[in-house]
């Protein structure tokens, strides 16, 4: 009894009396607390370098990715370059011999804008070939075909006019407008200002500063405009059928030409005598042609095998002259291009 008695009126030892456990289990309780929060943050130190050397590690794959598609892209630009020789020289061949062996033929890269699909050691490259000439030239191109065109690719009815109108007043130094057009009193009230350029486009892109076209994505409308050329005569084995149907053919002679074209190139000898039989297409004659030019666009993209979302894509304008002392120039030659 006089145990438990003395054991319940213990009462803790004051602070500097000797023997007694309680300031030693506070120093211990301290130095757990203080290696806990060391833990702690040591923890937090390694977690951020670990997610720092996650996305370091990401970034350099991604890097080297890019790289390896680029490559490919590049290839893709040059073994088109060769493709391209081979379709000039067949071309210049004698009425009749290019076509003796139409499987030859149809595997000649004539600028028609065809995919074409190169399988490359760890990835494959798409490579697209246009022939500057099959387009509309944005430079030289009226009023009426621009209207056409722009109202096949599916603009509004009623902005049409604006576009259309705006284009020929960029390009023009004349001083007074058209009906819907704009110049420099109309881009210096926007936000930024700037003035009309008056003057011939340097890319088809540049249609971006131009009245009716903001928020469009101009880089598009390079499959059917171009820039390259003084001409505005187009070639009707390589152009797109929405360029074909803005000169004005009808819709059923657009998709008899496209098909006679795949199994061998269309010839002024077979072809103007359908059109000048008719007195609506007399107006169209002077705006055709049957030959390529000298420039071609050339949009390559490369792909890896195993990678999803992996691409890079690389357009080049090149000029062409297997006659001339440089059989091949680069005009344009654009990285990373938007496809």
């Amino acid at each position: 009894m006089s145990r438990l008695i003395s054991a319940k009126n213990r009462r803790p030892p004051r602070e500097g009396e000797s023997g007694s456990p309680w300031p030693q289990a506070r120093e211990e309780g301290a130095i757990l607390l203080l290696v806990i929060w060391i833990l702690a943050l040591l923890s937090v130190v390694v977690l951020s370098w670990a997610q720092e050397w996650r996305t370091e590690i990401k970034l350099s794959a991604n890097f080297r990715d890019d790289r390896q598609c680029h490559s490919l892209a590049e290839a893709g630009i040059y073994y088109a370059l060769t493709k391209l020789t081979a379709a000039k020289i067949a071309e210049n061949q004698p009425l009749g011999l290019e076509s003796k062996d139409n499987a030859a033929a149809a595997n000649l890269w004539n600028g028609d804008q065809r995919k074409h699909v190169l399988e490359l050691p760890g990835g494959k490259v798409e490579v697209r070939v246009a022939d500057e000439g099959g387009k509309i030239n944005l430079n030289q191109a009226d009023e009426v075909v621009l209207r056409n065109l722009l109202g096949i690719l599916g603009f509004p009815p009623g902005k049409v006019p604006v576009m259309a109108d705006s284009i020929l007043d960029w390009r023009s130094r004349d001083v007074r407008p058209h009906p819907f057009g704009a110049k420099s009193g109309y881009y210096l009230s926007l936000d930024p200002p700037y003035p009309a350029k008056e003057g011939l486009f340097d890319t088809v892109e540049e249609l971006a500063w131009v009245r009716g076209f903001a928020g469009i994505d101009t880089a598009r409308l390079s499959t059917y405009l171009t820039v390259q050329g003084q001409s505005r005569q187009i070639n009707l084995n390589t152009a797109p059928q929405k360029v074909m149907l803005a000169l004005g053919l009808p819709p059923d002679l657009v998709s008899n030409l496209i098909q006679e074209r795949e199994i061998a190139p269309l010839r002024s000898q077979d072809v103007l005598p359908q059109l000048s039989a008719n007195p609506q297409f007399q107006q169209i004659l002077p705006y055709i042609n049957f030959k390529s030019s000298n420039f071609f666009s050339v949009l390559a993209t490369g792909m890896l095998n195993n990678t999803e979302g992996a691409q890079h894509t690389i357009k080049a304008m090149v000029q062409v002259d297997n006659q001339g002392i440089r059989p091949r120039k680069f005009l344009y030659w654009a990285d990373d291009y938007p496809n």
